[in-house]
């Protein structure tokens, strides 16, 4: 019944995606407009994804797996140039290095039947953008930052990244793990919604923001 709400996720990170470049003036700092890229790659990887099987005759996961390991990792490194102290820097350099080599481990362990979603490496990946966004929130509230945290468009970014992924990992858990049927009606509803939100944060975040604060 809700199949058809898949589809349409394109147009919400199209949606945001143009606010994002409409907002590109108060983006100043290369890590700012990184956002934006990393909305557009998604609505690339949307189309990509729509069209695979019919360009190539493969099931799309080899695409959405591409698109968990490239996220994921831009997330962490995001992370790590928004992180202000030292051992948090390093930490979120051994994360990436962790995640990647799960990734690895995942295809080495299906690669007879690549053809599914890495749900392990996705747990792992989301685990460890949830533990830095943590950390990133500490310094923020440990900081002046407090006082305008709501004017960062980061704070918004990441608070985008974590609204998705955090319901999204258990989500997808309890459906690898049989605790839930897979029904591709409601997995599109929670997939919409949950793109509705971070896509909403987004845009609050290039709206609301304010130039001296997205350094």
């Amino acid at each position: 019944m809700f199949e058809f709400l898949r589809s349409y996720i394109i147009y919400l990170a199209l949606l945001s995606g143009t606010i994002g470049l409409f907002a590109l003036p108060k983006l100043p700092s290369n890590k700012a407009k990184f956002l934006v890229l990393l909305i557009w790659f998604s609505v690339v990887i949307e189309i990509v994804g729509y069209y695979f099987t019919q360009w190539t005759g493969l099931l799309n996961f080899h695409v959405y797996n591409f698109y968990m390991f490239a996220s994921l990792s831009a997330y962490i490194l995001l992370l790590r140039a928004l992180l202000t102290k030292k051992d948090h820097r390093i930490s979120a350099v051994l994360f990436l290095i962790l995640f990647i080599v799960s990734f690895f481990l995942n295809i080495l362990y299906f690669k007879e039947d690549i053809n599914r979603s890495f749900t392990y490496s996705f747990a792992i990946g989301v685990l460890l953008v949830l533990i830095l966004s943590c950390l990133y929130l500490i310094e923020i509230f440990n900081s002046e930052k407090i006082l305008n945290f709501k004017k960062s468009v980061f704070f918004w970014y990441i608070l985008g990244i974590l609204v998705f992924h955090v319901p999204f990992t258990p989500f997808m858990l309890a459906i690898n793990w049989f605790l839930i049927k897979q029904d591709d009606s409601i997995f599109s509803l929670v997939v919409f919604i949950l793109n509705f939100l971070a896509h909403s944060c987004f845009i609050i975040g290039f709206i609301w923001s304010e130039k001296k604060y997205n350094y």
